[in-house]
């Protein structure tokens, strides 16, 4: 009974303590703890490229900014007639070839662009007879042009800037086929243009019409004939206004001879001849070089017709007028009485049409008109037509 009564006094003992506990904690409420992340996160792409990543991301960079086109032809015309043709007709068996090359290159990085265009042309034609000895080679086309042209986009149309150009010729050349009798007419750098100029340039927004018209209020025009060679064949062949002269200096390099000497006859006789052009408008007085200041305009236009650019007309027009010089002759005229030649505008007009008939075959038609006062008072020009091998490389 005893252990009985102990029993139920250790049960009633732990009811009461529970209930008390949960008495306490009902009572006496507790705040709750919470936790906030502030940390930012953000996803970080990996620090390190591969080589071939960091090439191919600086060749991306390159091909847009850099355009380049690469075009070289060489095309070439065959005739023969047999003797009975030749008898009635006295035509002569002909073999020519003429090789062109048309490289561009344009560096754009954000508004300032630089362009270069670099053009050459070489030809020769033989013509041949049944006698080796009589068979003539003669040069039928020889030019190198070289222009750099910085500029700085002010508008969407418009840049300014400048532009300097260098044009010459490969060979020599010659005033006859007949290499006993033949006199040097020209070579390299002689003639040699130089032209600088500053001014601002519109370019045609309109893919259609891709026209570019350069307005150069200041521009040089320098003449460079470095043979004396050349030199003394025009001296030699000069008019009779240079034949006084000529007794004194019988070819232009007794003449330099005396202008080193400081020994040059001068006198009223003499004064108006020296100013008096003679080869490539240079004169006496200026040697073997000449400086012209004016202003110049150039309008170029390059379109390709058809969806495989079959057909492609590049054009040029140039022209450049002296007025610096000319107001100083003026002045110069009035102080000494000596009379000078008046200077009139120089235009260059290039044409050139590309008629491709296949990747590799082409037909090109060129055609130029020059006209220069200094070195043909009459306006020159000449035609091309020539159909051969083609190659074409751009990076666009």
């Amino acid at each position: 009974m005893k252990r009985i009564f102990t029993l139920f006094a250790a049960i009633a003992a732990c009811t009461g303590i529970s209930n008390a506990q949960a008495t306490v904690e009902s009572a006496t409420p507790q705040e709750q703890v919470t936790f906030a992340n502030e940390v930012k996160t953000e996803k970080v792409a990996p620090t390190f490229k591969s080589e071939a990543q960091i090439k191919a991301e600086k060749a991306a960079i390159r091909k847009e900014r850099n355009t380049i086109e690469f075009n070289a032809t060489l095309n070439g015309s065959l005739a023969h007639f047999n003797d009975k043709w030749l008898s009635v007709n006295g035509n002569t068996n002909s073999l020519t070839g003429i090789g062109n090359i048309l490289f561009t290159h344009t560096y754009t990085k954000e508004k300032f662009t630089i362009g270069t265009k670099v053009t050459g042309k070489l030809g020769y034609a033989y013509n041949f007879t049944d006698d080796s000895n009589s068979s003539t080679v003669s040069k039928s086309q020889d030019e190198w042009f070289i222009q750099t042209s910085p500029a700085y986009v002010i508008s969407k149309s418009w840049n300014v800037g400048g532009s300097l150009s260098l044009r010459s010729q490969f060979a020599n050349g010659w005033d006859s086929t007949d290499k006993e009798a033949r006199k040097l007419t020209s070579a390299g750098f002689a003639p040699a243009y130089l032209i600088a100029s500053v001014g601002v340039t519109y370019v045609c927004q309109n893919k259609k019409f891709p026209i570019k018209v350069n307005i150069a209020p200041l521009s040089m025009n320098a003449t460079f004939v470095t043979s004396d060679d050349v030199h003394s064949y025009y001296y030699a062949v000069a008019d009779n206004g240079l034949a006084d002269l000529r007794t004194l200096y019988p070819t232009y390099g007794d003449y330099e001879a005396a202008r080193v000497g400081n020994t040059l006859d001068k006198s009223d006789t003499y004064k108006d001849l020296y100013n008096k052009p003679y080869v490539y408008g240079l004169t006496l007085e200026n040697g073997n070089q000449r400086y012209e200041g004016g202003s110049s305009i150039q309008i170029d236009f390059d379109k390709t017709f058809g969806k495989k650019g079959i057909f492609r007309y590049r054009t040029t027009l140039y022209s450049f007028y002296g007025w610096i010089n000319q107001v100083a002759q003026q002045q110069a005229s009035r102080k000494t009485g000596v009379e000078y030649e008046s200077i009139a505008p120089t235009v260059r007009w290039e044409n050139t049409i590309d008629i491709k008939a296949t990747k590799y075959f082409s037909t090109q038609f060129y055609f130029q008109l020059y006209y220069n006062k200094a070195q043909n008072a009459k306006i020159q020009t000449q035609t091309v037509l020539g159909v051969g091998l083609a190659y074409t490389f751009k990076n666009k």
